[in-house]
């Protein structure tokens, strides 16, 4: 494997400890939310309110309309909006909170005995509700943290800091769903509660984080942004953000699917209890840290895409391993294997983008981050939709009864088919798509020495 050129050092020094610091806490707050409601919502409607699974796939697979809808939309304002004392990402990050919050709560004030209808209807709408402040929060959130400098290795440095801080809230909360969802002593509204009580403490990191931000941009004052039209004309024009999409469509599928299915595996296939999930929760949280600058190095040393292609790789044999696993401590190998790499999926991603956003700035002399982070969204979030009705399906069809406390033999392989091979399809489209990725190397290279020259020039002019 050869070693990566050294990037041109872009504006580097452009985001401060503090700024990183505060994106870090408002993204912890962001982040809890969204594990909650990854890890949680399919367990606590399928397992605890009995919702007919199909009827759960059905639901999320409407809901991607919406998606298609308001991220695109939502992304161009983001990027429409000049500059100016209140912000410009961080602005709508503060207008996504009450939606944020209001929809996540909807999602625990639902009881098993509601009618099947009632279920379905109240679903969705209390997804729609979270979703719009899901989008306006996550692709500016995303954009800030590429909008600050040019430099890929900075850009990680960020998502560094930014996934240290989120360490200890993000992680208490990714453990809750395996621990209550599984607990045969706790009532729905005992869940409820507890679901509730982690969403106040989300919100209020997400507000002091959004309020102290003070950001800055690589938009230059003379800098227009384009028409709607034009700009997702543009964007799907993009050889580079074309093969993104398509594996990050994969990527986003089989981490958001890892997270919300591994419930249902320990409950059901090794019969886990509340301690044996804390305890294999801790010791794969051991390795957290220090992966996370082992994943810095390796980004520094061999670019995004070799990086991916490990994961990819590594990522593959652990799901093989959770399909066959038969003892406690293989299947906690192979299921850490699986989340670590699916760690440093969410360290590279957003400068993967900034990285397309840079090679596009070169062409149409504009910062499109959030049309860029808006049409990934349209795309992959109906990715994880899909792959948890696939799921859902394939529990109905394998004989999966959620009053049962064990599953038939028929479901259990089910469960260990959705879990261990089903993300395996998934992730060789997204290796394929990888292999036409064109930014990494003496391209990538040339692109960040261009870019650098522009600004220096938009400078001297201003």
């Amino acid at each position: 494997m050869t070693t990566a050129k050294p990037e041109p050092m872009i504006n580097d020094k452009r985001v401060s400890s503090r700024q990183r610091i505060f994106i870090g806490v408002t993204k912890a707050g962001s982040d809890m939310f969204g594990v909650l409601f990854a890890g949680a919502l399919l367990g606590f409607y399928v397992d605890i309110l009995h919702m007919d699974p199909t009827n759960y796939g059905a639901v999320l697979i409407i809901f991607a309309v919406w998606n298609a809808v308001n991220d695109p939309i939502f992304g161009y304002m983001s990027d429409k909006k000049r500059m100016d004392k209140r912000g410009k990402r961080a602005f709508f990050i503060r207008w996504s909170i009450p939606f944020y919050f209001v929809g996540f709560i909807m999602f625990w004030l639902a009881f098993p005995g509601w009618s099947q209808v009632w279920l379905f209807a109240y679903l969705l709408i209390a997804l729609f509700i979270f979703d719009t402040g899901l989008t306006i929060a996550g692709l500016n959130l995303s954009a800030i943290q590429t909008d600050q400098t040019s430099s890929t290795n900075e850009r990680t440095r960020i998502m560094l800091i930014s996934m240290l801080i989120s360490m200890l809230p993000v992680g208490l909360a990714s453990v809750l769903p395996n621990l209550v969802l599984t607990s045969t002593s706790l009532s729905n509204i005992d869940m409820s509660l507890i679901f509730i009580a982690v969403g106040i403490v989300a919100l209020v990191l997400m507000i002091y984080g959004s309020i102290k931000l003070k950001e800055k941009s690589l938009e230059g004052e003379d800098s227009q942004p384009l028409p709607i039209f034009a700009a997702v004309k543009e964007t799907f024009k993009s050889k580079s953000f074309i093969f993104f999409v398509i594996f990050s469509f994969m990527m986003n599928a089989v981490t958001l699917n890892l997270v919300a299915v591994i419930p249902l595996y320990y409950k059901y296939v090794f019969q886990l209890n509340q301690i044996s999930i804390l305890i294999i929760t801790l010791v794969t949280g051991i390795f957290y840290i220090p992966l996370l600058f082992v994943f810095e190095k390796l980004q520094k040393r061999y670019g995004l895409r070799k990086s991916f292609f490990l994961a990819i790789f590594l990522m593959i044999l652990g799901f093989i391993g959770l399909y066959f696993a038969q003892s406690v401590v293989f299947m906690a190998i192979c299921y850490g294997v699986c989340l670590w790499m699916s760690t440093l999926w969410w360290l590279l991603v957003n400068p993967m983008v900034g990285d397309i956003a840079d090679e596009d700035e070169l062409k149409t002399h504009s910062r499109r981050e959030g049309m860029f982070f808006g049409i990934n969204a349209l795309v992959t979030k109906p990715a994880s939709s899909l792959i948890i009705f696939i799921f859902t399906f394939m529990l109905e069809f394998f004989g999966y009864n959620s009053e049962l406390t064990v599953q038939p033999a028929q479901a259990i392989f089910g469960l260990r088919l959705g879990v261990g091979i089903l993300p395996i399809g998934f992730l060789v489209l997204g290796f394929l798509a990888l292999l036409f990725y064109p930014l990494h190397g003496d391209k990538l290279n040339q692109i960040k020495t261009n870019l650098s020259i522009l600004h220096k020039k938009r400078d001297r002019k201003n």
